[in-house]
């Protein structure tokens, strides 16, 4: 269910990948290059790998269900300054919806947008006993205090960053009984970690790209394997827990994170396969366990083109990402007053990591609606 036109920035970046793999320590070592000049967009979108049967775009639509997985997945509707964005998030329990910063900055720097405010909306859309089963407004929306805008790194890291993208939703009033909730993945993730992920933006397939538009009650899924890790933007990248994930959108030939740096995690089959677009920003990357959907992230930003492997956004060979959970749990606890559901499990004692660090090239601000 590959997603396409949303809210978002356009950046102009180049990442540079330190390898590390010892035991479980992340250890920096050369630098590498990915997609010098590709431009990168904080938005998520779950994409269909290609247009080959049997996948299609409109096979990966859920059924908008009490009995889905993703009943408590939800589009997230954001007026501000004359703007208007559609975005993704997760419930986490009756009140409170994770979602990502950008999404709810309201003026480019970390700023929440308060939704008291003359001319300004916040609102989460409930689908899960079918359309618009209930939308409901927010009453306070509060971002992680280390994000200062997409893209912007701390004071003395000469970087482009795309830590602390994370931001609770607090309703007014409860989520329908329909919707579920999700716990909290408070652990780090092992390089190859299958996650599933849902949202609300446009459609395409791996071969065309984006088509169509976001829509508030069309909510696809899909899945990906994480394949990059970054650390903390406030240690410089040097230690710290994991906050970044990466994954790329394998097929047709492609798998970029493979072919750049020789991390050839399993391709997922065509019909799970995903990209995330616009208006997919702040949904969920879950993993599962024993039948659990756990949130272990967020989805925030995506690839339009990779030189030199692609230059049509939402196609084979892009890649995309967002925020780990596991790094964020204090503030996750004190956003929702303490009432989420941690689960913690411990990682494998050698586990190959790899840490990405991310090179600044120029930064260009746009709104897509």
């Amino acid at each position: 269910m590959l997603n396409v036109t949303k809210s978002g920035l356009g950046v102009q970046h180049r990442v540079a990948v330190l390898a590390a793999l010892l035991c479980s320590l992340a250890v920096p070592a050369q630098a590498g290059i990915i997609g010098n000049g590709a431009t990168i967009v904080p938005a998520i979108s779950a994409g269909s790998p290609s247009g080959v049967p049997p996948d299609s775009p409109g096979a990966r639509v859920d059924p908008n269900v009490p009995t889905s997985p993703y009943s408590g997945v939800v589009s997230v509707y954001v007026r501000s300054n004359g703007q208007d964005v559609i975005c993704s998030g997760t419930l986490v329990n009756r009140r409170d919806i994770v979602t990502a910063g950008h999404c709810v900055d309201s003026n480019g720097n970390g700023t929440a947008v308060n939704p008291s405010a003359p001319g300004t909306i916040v609102q989460a859309v409930f689908n899960s006993s079918g359309a618009y089963t209930a939308t409901i407004n927010a009453s306070s929306v509060l971002i992680h205090p280390d994000y200062q805008g997409f893209g912007v790194c701390p004071p003395g890291v000469n970087s482009q960053c795309f830590n602390d993208d994370i931001a609770v939703i607090h309703l007014q009033e409860d989520a329908p009984a329909s919707a579920r909730s999700y716990a909290i993945f408070g652990s780090e993730v092992s390089q190859g970690q299958v996650v599933r992920l849902a949202g609300y933006g446009a459609s395409g397939d791996g071969v065309n790209g984006y088509q169509g538009m976001a829509d508030f009650a069309v909510k696809r899924a899909g899945g990906n394997v994480m394949d990059l890790f970054e650390l903390d933007d406030e240690q410089d990248f040097a230690g710290g827990p994991q906050e970044v994930w990466y994954a790329d959108f394998d097929g047709g030939g492609k798998d970029t994170f493979c072919e750049l740096f020789g991390v050839c995690t399993p391709v997922l089959a065509n019909n799970e396969e995903t990209i995330i677009s616009a208006g997919d920003t702040g949904g969920p990357a879950f993993i599962v366990r024993n039948g659990q959907y756990i949130l272990a992230g967020n989805t925030s930003f995506f690839t339009e083109s990779v030189p030199g492997i692609t230059d049509t956004p939402g196609t084979f060979g892009n890649y995309f990402g967002g925020v780990l959970t596991g790094a964020y749990v204090d503030f996750l606890r004190e956003a929702t007053n303490g009432n989420i559901t941690v689960v913690s499990v411990p990682e494998p004692g050698s586990v190959a990591v790899l840490l990405a660090g991310l090179g600044l090239m120029g930064v260009a601000r746009r709104r897509r609606a």
